[in-house]
């Protein structure tokens, strides 16, 4: 990167600065190829999807991830929840905001069904079909999502407002019973679960799991459903 595109951001120091002209020139990227779009009058026949992967790095000292807990590589919002934003005039109404719960593989599945090729592939397609969320309104098709962390045995699952997020999950990698009768995951230590309201609290900053040991159970056995269904996780 030119270092043209830090120099706007004279009042930001070190990385964060780098990383400011970083989106600087993404930005001015994307604004070309959408004006090619337009220059070709291509636009109203093009879907435009831009969509961050992941949370923000190292939060305070890179990025602000404003009240979300955590960045990017946990499990955490902070780690997970992202902007996107998708164009596609005489399809999806400008300025149409949606606050449903999706996921990046949904992509896959969407692009598949707009392109009129069959959904039937190979190996199972993970991810759900979400053009009626972006062009009707229409609610998730998801009851569950389900978040793999960086090390075996860190997983979350959401379901509606509640999240359950599990450190050392039992039965990840060689988890085995100890001399207690707890499991110990692959990735170390007793097995550690957290569950969050994330419509109260979306900091994640009160665990509600010792108050509704239900719950917990509930989300626990949508997790590892989610788990015998996950193509190529094997024994994450």
């Amino acid at each position: 990167m030119p270092d043209s595109y830090k120099e706007p951001y004279g009042d930001l120091q070190g990385i964060r600065r780098t990383y400011a002209g970083m989106l600087a020139a993404m930005d001015e990227g994307i604004g070309q190829i959408l004006a090619a779009l337009e220059e070709e009058k291509m636009t109203e026949n093009t879907l435009v999807i831009f969509s961050s992967d992941n949370g923000g790095p190292s939060p305070g000292k890179v990025t602000d991830n404003g009240p979300l807990r955590a960045g990017k590589g946990t499990i955490y919002e902070g780690g997970v929840r992202v902007c996107a934003c998708v164009s596609w005039p005489g399809k999806i109404k400008a300025g149409t905001r949606i606050a449903e719960p999706l996921h990046g593989v949904d992509w896959y599945p969407t692009l598949l069904k707009i392109a009129g090729a069959p959904l039937e592939q190979k190996h199972a397609v993970d991810g759900r079909d979400i053009l009626p969320v972006l062009v009707e309104g229409a609610k998730s098709p998801h009851e569950v999502i389900l978040h793999c962390g960086m090390s075996p045995g860190v997983a979350a699952l959401r379901m509606g407002d509640w999240k359950l997020v599990v450190h050392g999950r039992a039965g990840a990698g060689e988890g085995k019973p100890t001399a207690k009768g707890k499991k110990k995951g692959q990735a170390g230590g007793a097995e550690r679960v957290e569950l969050f309201n994330l419509k109260e609290d979306l900091g994640e900053k009160k665990d509600l799991a010792a108050e509704n040991p239900e719950k917990v159970a509930e989300l626990r056995g949508k997790m590892e459903k989610a788990f015998e269904g996950a193509v190529g996780m094997g024994e994450r």
